[in-house]
């Protein structure tokens, strides 16, 4: 009993974890380890990124890496002009960040 309840639990469990909704913006995923800046500002000295300035940020906790796979979605209203970079709700939604277009592909 114990374990077919464990084995439901476990199916309830990756079918939740798969479904990712956003409630505005579009759902991406991040495809490859992505460098996020935690502001505009840090994104725009981070970037174009070199081993240098990202030990330097990471270090200061200014700059979090967002693990290749990361499901999450786009912040429309970024309010920057700048089509390079994209904001996106961090892992679990503590914060927002900044990173690369580049990283950023349509969640399939």
């Amino acid at each position: 009993m114990k374990r077919a309840f464990l084995i439901a639990l476990t199916g309830a469990f990756s079918v939740t974890a798969g479904a990712h909704i956003c409630s505005q913006g579009a759902p991406v995923k991040i495809e490859g380890d992505a460098p996020g800046a935690i502001s505009y500002d840090i994104y725009s000295q981070l970037y174009p990124l070199t081993p240098v300035k990202l030990a330097r940020f990471s270090m200061a906790q200014q700059v979090k890496m967002i693990p290749d796979g990361t499901k999450t979605c786009t912040i429309s209203d970024d309010g920057v002009d700048d089509p390079g970079p994209v904001l996106v709700n961090g892992p679990r939604g503590q914060m927002n960040y900044w990173i690369s277009g580049s990283y950023v592909k349509p969640a399939s």
